[in-house]
């Protein structure tokens, strides 16, 4: 389907060879097939984009059709953005415009995409879809030298991880459902944790649509693994963790109190630094975090790994045809509200509520 952008879009019938091409774009972890399906159900369908200009492929685009929350009709969700081996701003803005009117001309309601370890994000704005929230990564470049690597670890993570590896602990992997129980079992005692220091109540799943069941299917089927840090028979920390190829990406983890109390989450990406980098690997994703205050502590963190900053965007559209279109005025003011940094909560909140009962949800995701 041609447009004014100059851009054709192909919604390719089947997923095969699709990643093959992620690997020469740039494509993230969670735009291969393996994640997609795992996320896929008789109401969850995969959609496969590819991007064509001059008769040449330029970005590709996965992710799913879903039906819009309390209705009528569906949208297209993205867990990352456009990916192109090109990441020229021109290019980027016109697949935008491309994927706006495809969207709209074959009857979707509107369009999410987010931006998990999104590897070629590049700031092509368009008005078509407004900036839902800005996000931060942090990622291992692991081609660069073992000094290089080590060296970015702030020396009290080294000296830490080091006390703890003298001590005995070990790192190990396996795929066992008590793994994924005890997973879930320190999730929950380092959300307690947080909330018990001010953090507040947050929701660890916070990945659309991946459930238990999909953590479980994914761990089944070996499309993720988990790798713990185990002290005299104790599991301290454990990472849920996507891998392929020859990327990672961590994207649940949990430490228990003696965990956090003898330093076992420094030991335990110190060592997953170093045992990727052997089995060479190019990059460990180790997450991300929206861009606000309240996430300083994660942040600081992070910061001492050495994780090179990687910037993104989630970005949404309005609703594109009636009677859904009829609340986009109120989603812009949500937006506005939020956006007005200096005026208080307690001002803004009741504005905000009002708008959410006339949206009814319907822009969730």
């Amino acid at each position: 389907m041609a447009t004014e952008s100059e851009v054709i879009i192909e919604r390719l019938e089947n997923s095969d060879y699709w990643d093959d091409a992620l690997e020469s774009f740039q494509g993230g972890i969670f735009m291969t097939t393996a994640w997609i399906t795992a996320m896929s159900n008789n109401e969850r369908i995969p959609v496969y984009l590819r991007f064509i200009k001059e008769e040449k492929p330029v970005a590709f685009l996965g992710g799913l059709e879903v039906y819009i929350k309390n209705g009528p009709g569906r949208q297209l969700f993205f867990y990352s953005g456009i990916t192109s081996d090109i990441n020229d701003l021109s290019l980027i803005r016109k697949c935008k415009i491309a994927l706006y009117n495809y969207a709209k001309e074959n009857g979707y309601q509107r369009i999410s995409i987010r931006s998990y370890d999104y590897q070629s994000f590049v700031h092509a704005r368009v008005t078509q879809f407004k900036v839902r929230k800005e996000r931060m990564e942090y990622v291992f470049r692991l081609d660069r030298n073992d000094d290089s690597i080590i060296k970015g670890f702030s020396r009290s993570v080294r000296q830490r991880a080091r006390k703890v590896r003298r001590e005995g602990a070990v790192l190990r992997k396996g795929h066992s459902p008590e793994l994924v129980e005890k997973l879930f079992s320190l999730i929950n005692e380092t959300s307690d944790l947080r909330r018990s220091k001010g953090y507040g109540a947050y929701s660890y799943l916070f990945l659309p649509f991946c459930t238990r069941a999909e953590i479980d299917r994914l761990v089944k089927d070996r499309h993720a693994s988990i790798y713990y840090t185990e002290l005299h028979g104790e599991i301290l920390t454990i990472e849920l963790f996507l891998e392929n190829k020859n990327k990672a990406c961590g994207i649940l983890m949990g430490t228990s109190p003696k965990g956090y109390e003898v330093g076992s989450p420094s030991f335990h990406y110190f060592e997953m630094v170093k045992l990727l980098k052997d089995r060479g690997y190019s990059y460990y994703n180790v997450g991300g975090v929206p861009r606000s205050n309240k996430h300083h502590g994660l942040r600081e963190f992070k910061g001492r790994l050495g994780a090179e900053v990687r910037d993104s965007a989630e970005e949404v559209t309005n609703f594109m045809s009636p009677a859904l279109s009829y609340l986009n005025p109120f989603l812009d003011l949500k937006r506005f509200l939020r956006g007005i940094k200096f005026l208080p909560g307690i001002i803004k909140k009741p504005f905000i509520v009002f708008a959410d009962l006339l949206v009814q949800k319907r822009d969730q995701y």
